[in-house]
């Protein structure tokens, strides 16, 4: 009897699930670059040998051109385990200009809420001003 691990290792195997395999690859890389790097990586794919990267800022990509120099060299003679079915010659990184979804709505909605106050408190503000201001508020509450 096959337990968890061994099943999943067996469905990356399959090419329908390479894509899983591929993302395991990426996510293993993405994890070597410094942690300020992460916000900026909207996603990651290979293609002909070579590790792409969409950053989301021109920045950013500075940052990586600069630090993955160092993170090329160590990761062709030790790649890590999720990586050792692709040969990945080099790594790159662009800058993406397509603007991520937004899932707010553009006008947010007004919202109204039924009136739960009686008007039945006391105003013991001795200020003038500021006890006309809470009889004001009282007034509209009974109205409503």
């Amino acid at each position: 009897m096959k337990n968890s691990k061994q099943l999943v290792s067996h469905l990356r195997s399959q090419s329908a699930f390479a894509p899983l395999s591929n993302m395991a690859c990426i996510n293993a890389v993405k994890e070597l670059l410094p942690e300020r790097l992460h916000r900026f990586i909207l996603f990651g794919y290979i293609r002909h040998n070579i590790l792409f990267f969409a950053l989301n800022h021109p920045g950013a990509k500075q940052e990586f051109d600069n630090i993955i120099n160092s993170i090329k060299t160590p990761l062709k003679r030790m790649p890590p385990l999720a990586c050792k079915k692709f040969e990945i010659s080099d790594v790159r990184a662009f800058v993406s200009h397509k603007k991520s979804l937004s899932f707010t709505s553009a006008e947010p909605k007004a919202v109204h809420y039924l009136e739960r106050s009686s008007a039945a408190f006391e105003n013991t503000i001795e200020d003038k001003k500021l006890h006309e201001v809470i009889e004001e508020i009282r007034d509209i509450i009974k109205k409503s």
